[in-house]
């Protein structure tokens, strides 16, 4: 399926011709903080710049991955895991959240419906603390990210925005995957639709060859190997909300500090795959849109803070 912002601003970003230049940043060791004990680890990220979106002769390529352009970035810090299941419990006992939002989750022939008896803390399969939270619509993380800022004195966490998502994701590389070219090594990096994932739904045609050894969502972190910017499960394990409203077309997608109102977007991207999707979907280029208001038993997200010289 075509999986078809708010809180905080974008970083400066500037939108150049298309050049002919790999994937840069000004640094290599960037380092990690942790603000709040209730905080998630964030990992700083350097300026740099990329090529936003896929080459047209990448296999699989969708015809809404470009045209494919240069971007430059300022620095940013991002949450170096998916947020879990037990960091969201904190910001829900808090504030008693209530969530009136759609989860639509998997059924036993392998579709996709609503229970509503299914929610993000009993989703149809065992997750335990550190799992990251799912069943999370793009309003839920941004009311969670609204929690966060009252945590600490600068009010800076935010959601990605997608062109940031996708130069966290490829961490200076140029390749389809983070890790290389190879998609059937996606099983040593990430929790993907793997083999398992085929035997226990025969009609899923888009399982891997490979076994990752998680049916469902797996651990963050559990994939022991980083990208090089230091941040776990960028693509795979669940599909990650990020701030701009889906447009067919990047050379239509948001690319200024102004935010896009949430009254005038039908559909909010979702970048990375997820743990029922194939290596198809795994590529750092790859992207989806879905309704704000629902989510998934395959949804969540990890958040980003603006940076500055006070930080």
């Amino acid at each position: 399926m075509k999986l078809s912002p708010l809180f905080g601003f974008a970083p400066t970003l500037l939108l150049v011709t298309l050049l002919p230049i790999p994937a840069s940043s000004d640094e290599t060791d960037v380092g990690s903080f942790k603000e709040c004990d209730a905080c998630p680890e964030m990992v700083n990220i350097p300026a740099g710049s990329f090529l936003f979106g896929s080459p047209e002769d990448e296999a699989g390529r969708s015809d809404d991955e470009g045209p494919q352009s240069a971007v430059t970035l300022d620095g940013f810090a991002v949450s170096k895991f998916e947020i879990t299941v037990g960091q969201y419990q904190a910001f829900v006992t808090a504030m008693d959240y209530q969530s009136e939002d759609i989860c639509l989750t998997l059924q036993e022939n392998g579709s996709w419906g609503y229970q509503p008896e299914l929610n993000w803390q009993t989703p149809g399969f065992d997750q335990s603390e550190d799992h990251p939270v799912i069943c999370v619509s793009w309003r839920d993380a941004n009311a969670y990210i609204g929690w966060l800022n009252t945590q600490t004195p600068k009010a800076t966490y935010r959601l990605l925005t997608e062109s940031e998502w996708e130069y966290a994701a490829r961490a200076g590389t140029t390749t389809t995957y983070w890790w290389g070219v190879n998609q059937d090594e996606f099983c040593r990096f990430t929790n993907g639709g793997d083999v398992l994932a085929g035997q226990s739904y025969e009609t899923w045609d888009r399982a891997g060859k490979c076994s990752d050894g998680h049916l469902y969502t797996a651990p963050v972190g559990a994939f022991k190997a980083p990208n090089a910017f230091g941040l776990h499960d960028m693509v795979g394990n669940v599909w990650e909300w990020v701030a701009d409203c889906y447009q067919p077309s990047l050379s239509s997608t948001h690319f200024s500090e102004q935010t896009v109102p949430e009254e005038g977007c039908e559909k909010r991207v979702v970048r990375g795959g997820a743990w029922d999707y194939s290596p198809l979907y795994l590529r750092s280029t790859y992207r989806g849109a879905w309704n704000p208001t629902q989510g998934f038993s395959n949804f969540g997200f990890r958040v980003a803070k603006s940076l500055d010289a006070d930080s």
